[in-house]
């Protein structure tokens, strides 16, 4: 979905003055910023004065992607091998981009694809973290050997991440298995407090369960004090971002009475059961008029699929919602 909070760019930066489309990240405007893009200007005036090209279209670059992907590489592998944002990959792919910034595209036509063949070993970091993800809904070691053909001592391994490479065949078994549980629950409890006791993710908070230097996002905004409160009302295993965010929350509002901090901490919590309530409507608005489904409209919403679900479930339609949605109709 996912997804460590990104640093901002730097004062002096063009990408600092611009901001971004979200609006998470409004523009500056101090000097340094309003000097760098001018600067930026400058020098996009003199590439193309040169007869270079500021932008190209994206025909020129996703023949590329389309080929690292189907290597076995993710977007973010991809992003992260270029040196770019995994939002420019995204927006090509997905069309919401029509051109890409020149350098960017030459970083992205750099890199190479990452291949694994035959039966040859890769590391088990994924395999690892798929195991654990099935643990965590609950499904049986039983129930990921019968679909992957792997043994149930194998899936105990793993689980207890005892493998640090694995081979090709059984780590792509295994992905079948999990693309095959990974949407429903299972019945083992025992694995399930287990994966809760471990503070294992669940599939919704990885966006790339391969790589290595993925961290989960259980709530679509781990790392920061709403990250934290949406762990504590959705009674998720509290992650060590959100528990630091809050600790640093905390330290900032140390000055505060004890009766001033309580009402800056019930201000927090509310304010987070708030957006996740809208969240949950603006999701249903959007699956109702566009016809999509939970994980392409917490794609929409720039969430994760976990936490698009999770809002929905704490937040359910009420029948005088729908009664009245009706006669608006």
């Amino acid at each position: 979905m996912t997804t460590a909070v990104k640093p901002l760019p730097p004062h002096g930066s063009d990408a600092r003055y611009k901001g971004n489309r979200t609006g998470t990240r409004p523009p500056c405007r101090c000097k340094l910023c309003t000097r760098g893009h001018r600067q930026a200007d400058v020098q996009r005036e003199l590439r193309r004065l040169n007869g270079e090209r500021n932008l190209v279209p994206i025909g020129e670059v996703l023949p590329h992607i389309k080929m690292l992907r189907a290597s076995g590489m993710s977007q973010t592998m991809i992003a992260r091998q270029a040196g770019i944002s995994q939002a420019v990959i995204s927006y090509i792919t997905t069309g919401r981009n029509k051109t890409c910034q020149t350098e960017k595209a030459r970083l992205i036509l750099a890199v190479q694809p990452r291949r694994f063949t035959g039966n040859a070993e890769r590391p088990a970091i994924g395999s690892i973290r798929r195991v654990r993800a099935l643990y965590s809904l609950g499904h049986s070691r039983a129930a990921i050997s019968t679909l992957s053909g792997l043994s149930v001592a194998s899936i105990s391994l793993l689980a207890e991440g005892r493998w640090n490479v694995i081979d090709n065949r059984a780590a792509t078994a295994l992905a079948g298995a999990y693309q095959e549980l990974a949407h429903s629950r299972g019945t083992n409890w025992q694995n399930q407090r287990r994966a809760a006791a471990e503070a294992w993710a669940p599939p919704g908070a990885w966006d790339d369960i391969d790589d290595p230097a993925a961290i989960p996002d259980w709530t679509g905004y781990c790392g920061t004090d709403r990250g934290y409160w949406t762990h504590q009302r959705q009674q998720l295993p509290m992650c060590p971002r959100c528990e630091t965010a809050h600790q640093q929350w905390l330290a900032e509002h140390a000055h505060l009475t004890a009766q001033e901090l309580n009402r800056a901490r019930f201000a927090a919590r509310n304010a987070a059961a708030s957006r996740e309530a809208d969240l949950a409507h603006d999701a249903r608005e959007l699956m109702r008029v566009s016809g999509l489904d939970v994980a392409l409209a917490a794609e929409r919403l720039q969430v994760t699929r976990a936490h698009l679900q999770q809002a929905l479930l704490r937040h359910p339609e009420t029948a005088a919602a729908e009664q009245s949605e009706g006669v608006a109709a």
